[in-house]
């Protein structure tokens, strides 16, 4: 504001959007959860119907409402259940909300008037309905979850499905550079890795909405997104152990116990580096002269009879400028086309005195070579232009090399 030295008039009728960056609040769906205790004493996170019909007196649920989570204690709920009712809350509160959101606990009979009328989609009731026994507690299995993984294939999407069983499903199952996929049924989750690519996590949320319909789901099913190390706690339910502790050396800092682990001297002996250093005390090699590097480069290229260089340039491949064959951007995709000189063989190599002209063959070589910077578009956009144009006029004499930068 100090740009500004006089005051700021604001024009009636103006509807240009705000050039400042503003924070806008996440929006939080109304959802309800009934609490299991499984029988590895693993907490279980059941969806539910929103209504009043949804209680149960023997278990615990927990009504969010956004900035409000009421925990309901049913009569004849556990009171170690109730303690871990507690605790999830808070979670929920510290690393989903950012301590925003305001707790309530309430017991069965003596609930708040604001708890039934968030239960009954902020409609006040007229008398408080008869809260009985419905839920089949010997009969409820968790749904097991189906992984699905997103793979970027040549020119289109994959999507294979990870198998686990019998085994169950753990940490171990998901990779930092990929993206998944698990259907819960009443929950469609996407976990992003952090490593994994821009293309793919685009592609994946749209898939996760595709697999989403094709089912028939409750009315209260969502697809719920998940950035790898921002987990929510229905998500981490799922799993037996989902534990974000790390091993802590009061001497060192939380980033260094996370890449080496908290035994630093196991660290140290497993990560030894073996060093060579029997070509320091070699002679110096002799630099080539130019003409010999002139002459190298001949023997190299004498089978080449033609190449062609193409760049990216928006969404299509244009032909090199002669300029700027030889320098390489990290930011582009380039592709060359060469075509080389393939003798051959006479079946009467005896007979000298064969004076019919035998035709050579040729071969051509196509390198795409990518970018350290730039994007994965650049193949998908060579895969269904150039190739295919290569394809149709060369057949079976084409051959596709891709490489990317410092790779090749």
């Amino acid at each position: 504001m100090e740009l500004f030295p006089e005051r700021i008039i604001y024009i009636e009728g103006g509807r240009t959007a705000s050039g400042f960056f503003t924070v806008e609040e996440v929006e939080v769906a109304n959802r309800m959860y009934r609490l299991h205790e499984l029988s590895n004493r693993q907490l279980f996170m059941e969806t539910v119907l929103l209504e009043c019909s949804s209680l149960d007196p023997r278990y615990i649920f927990l009504v969010d409402s956004g900035y409000k989570i009421y925990i309901w204690n049913g009569l004849k709920s556990k009171n170690t259940m109730k303690q871990k009712a507690r605790l999830l809350a808070e979670k929920i509160n510290n690393d989903e909300r950012k301590n925003k959101t305001e707790l309530i606990f309430c017991t069965q009979a003596s609930e708040p008037p604001e708890f039934w009328t968030d239960l009954n989609s902020g409609k006040p009731l007229e008398e408080l309905p008869d809260i009985v026994e419905h839920v089949n507690a010997d009969a409820f299995k968790p749904y097991d979850p189906i992984l699905y993984r997103v793979d970027l294939g040549m020119g289109y999407l994959e999507l294979p499905q990870v198998e686990y069983k019998p085994k169950t499903l753990t940490r171990k199952h998901f990779d930092t550079k990929n993206v998944y996929i698990m259907d819960c049924r009443s929950d469609v989750f996407v976990w992003i890795g952090r490593k994994s690519a821009r293309l793919v996590r685009a592609a994946a949320l749209k898939l996760a909405q595709e697999l989403f319909s094709m089912v028939s789901r409750a009315e209260f099913a969502v697809v719920v997104r998940c950035l790898e190390g921002t987990e929510t706690q229905t998500f981490k339910s799922k799993f037996i152990s989902w534990d974000n502790v790390v091993g802590v050396d009061f001497t060192r800092t939380a980033e260094s116990v996370q890449k080496t682990g908290a035994d630093l001297t196991k660290w140290v002996s497993s990560h030894q580096m073996k060093i060579d250093l029997s070509a320091l005390f070699m002679p110096r090699q002799p630099s080539m002269s130019k003409t010999e590097a002139n002459q190298l480069t001949e023997e190299w290229n004498e089978d080449l009879e033609a190449m062609e260089a193409f760049v990216l340039e928006g969404k299509k491949f244009v032909k090199l400028p002669e300029q700027e064959f030889g320098h390489f951007y990290s930011g582009n995709c380039y592709v060359f086309l060469c075509r080389y000189w393939v003798p051959l063989e006479s079946e009467n190599t005896s007979n000298e005195d064969n004076d019919e002209d035998v035709e050579d063959d040729f071969h051509c070589v196509v390198y795409f070579w990518q970018g350290r910077d730039a994007s994965n578009m650049g193949w998908l956009t060579f895969t269904f232009s150039l190739q295919k144009k290569f394809e149709s006029m060369f057949a079976d004499k084409l051959e596709v090399t891709k490489t990317h930068q410092q790779q090749e």
